[in-house]
């Protein structure tokens, strides 16, 4: 089945039907069917697409997002055999069900006193590009239809939040955000470091979130976890008054209220990619342990800060570990040397700015793992020094 078109604010969506044109909906972009000669003077048929400028209700605004229009399909010529949109290079930028555009095309329309200005509408705008690129095609080959759009795709039933994400359909992400859709992501520790995890990941395609810890909220965690503390948040768990903040947010959000140690699969079963931000060395090391067994890939974060003269100083890292990763790296995270290392000697100092940094390295770090930033599995720990904001990578 089709994705339903959104209605528009000014009907434009409809008088472009009413007018004959054929018009699709693919998440974030209105896409329309065009006919256009190629090199040699045949017809041919390319894709219009525009990105949907909606508002909260889904609606598409009057106004266009912009005068652009990118294109699927060879390069346009007019009957003369004359480049269509002269000096508008190649752009290749992902779009939709493993479709590329070809062009990004800038054309503007000419005001009553002769100058270029913005479109006014929807309609203006496909109309405008269509009868440009069109227009020779159809007076060449008039008996030429356009074909069907039978392979665009199907109803996009997953999207995790409220409303349709604006942000990576004018980004073009789309695309990019799919590397992310089949993913159950566990953050382990909702503390200053594992709330921030937990607020970027909420806003990510992923399939599921699982967020663990079994800690109460107490005053000093209100300084260090993302928005504003109410006072009725005070002494409830951790993993609640975070569901609360984020409620009807992220829809496969899950708050599991429970303790987590090298015994504990059954709560981590399904999960295939993990965050661990607990301070305890032990229950960190068995909880690592217990994920590369399974072959989950974690992202493990830790700073280690005390008093300087003057100032705070020391070291925020962040370590990805995989079945793949060196037996150097593991052994600092899960090595024996580290059994007999007493919690005590940790003085568990935290910003909440470097709870935040720590926290968006770790994102960062799993979006390139799952190809979503360039370098793939290049990197695999990045520790900032913090007197001199020197970063060291493996």
């Amino acid at each position: 089945m089709m994705q339903k078109l959104p209605s528009s604010e000014d009907g434009s969506i409809q008088r472009l039907l009413d007018a004959g044109f054929a018009l699709y909906r693919r998440g974030p972009y209105l896409v329309m069917p065009v006919p256009y000669l190629d090199a040699s003077g045949e017809p041919r048929t390319g894709l219009m697409v525009d990105t949907i400028n909606q508002d909260a209700d889904g609606q598409a605004r009057t106004q266009p997002m912009n005068h652009q229009m990118y294109f699927i399909g060879d390069q346009p010529y007019d009957h003369e055999g004359r480049i269509l949109f002269s000096g508008n290079g190649a752009s290749v930028v992902p779009l939709f069900d493993g479709k590329s555009s070809s062009f990004y095309w800038s054309w503007k329309p000419l005001g009553d006193d002769g100058a270029k200005r913005e479109y006014v509408s929807l309609e203006e705008k496909f109309t405008e590009y269509a009868f440009y690129v069109s227009g020779p095609a159809e007076a060449k080959h008039p008996r030429f239809k356009v074909a069907p759009f039978a392979d665009i795709g199907q109803v996009d039933e997953d999207c995790p939040f409220p409303f349709d994400d604006m942000n990576s359909a004018r980004a073009n992400l789309s695309e990019l955000d799919r590397l992310l859709a089949e993913d159950t992501v566990a953050i382990i520790g909702a503390g200053g470091t594992g709330s921030y995890i937990f607020d970027l990941i909420s806003k990510t395609r992923v399939k599921a979130i699982r967020l663990y810890d079994f800690d109460a909220f107490d005053i000093h965690n209100a300084f260090r976890i993302p928005g504003a503390t109410h006072r009725e948040e005070l002494g409830q768990p951790k993993v609640r008054v975070i569901e609360q903040r984020y409620a009807n947010w992220h829809k496969g959000t899950k708050a599991i209220e429970e303790k987590l140690d090298g015994r504990s699969w059954d709560l981590l079963d399904g999960v295939t990619f993990a965050f661990l931000a607990v301070d305890k060395i032990a229950a960190r090391r068995e909880i690592a342990k217990l994920l590369l067994a399974h072959e989950i890939p974690v992202v493990i974060v830790g700073m280690g800060l005390h008093h300087g003269n003057p100032g705070l100083t020391g070291m925020v890292d962040t370590t990805l570990l995989d079945t793949a990763s060196s037996a150097d790296v593991i052994a600092e995270v899960i090595g024996d040397n580290l059994i007999d290392i007493p919690d005590e000697y940790q003085k568990n100092i935290q910003t909440v700015e470097l709870n935040a940094l720590n926290a968006a390295m770790a994102v960062l770090m799993y979006k390139k793992y799952r190809g979503y930033y360039a370098g793939g599995h290049s990197t695999s720990q990045a520790t900032l020094t913090i007197s001199t904001m020197q970063l060291d990578r493996e």
